[in-house]
């Protein structure tokens, strides 16, 4: 059976530091921290954002700072209870929310 929910979607570079963590280490642990059921994280084959600077996979280049894409879906009540800490968080980035419908399934 559908329910209501909500997809939380951040995109940021590889290279963002939160709270002197990579972005993509530490959101994951601040999600599971809150209690939020999971989320996915997409790193990017390339892309730009606003600075309009093109990271793309090079070969000749040992540091890479791709686009990581960052899913949540949850309730409504959940997502909407900790975006405002995570839009705080977010310097350099971008933070989407979607409505959606969704159906759970866990093991029994």
């Amino acid at each position: 059976m559908l329910q209501n929910g909500v997809l939380m979607r951040i995109y940021i570079a590889e290279l963002t530091m939160i709270n002197d963590k990579p972005g993509s280490r530490f959101l994951p642990e601040y999600f599971m921290k809150c209690g939020l059921t999971g989320c996915t994280m997409y790193r990017g084959m390339g892309g730009f954002g606003h600075e309009n600077k093109l990271r793309t996979v090079d070969v000749f280049q040992f540091s890479l700072d791709l686009p990581i894409i960052i899913d949540v879906i949850d309730t409504k009540e959940k997502i909407m209870a900790i975006l405002p800490e995570v839009e705080e968080m977010i310097e350099d980035g971008l933070v989407t929310v979607q409505d959606l419908q969704m159906t759970r399934k866990v093991p029994k």
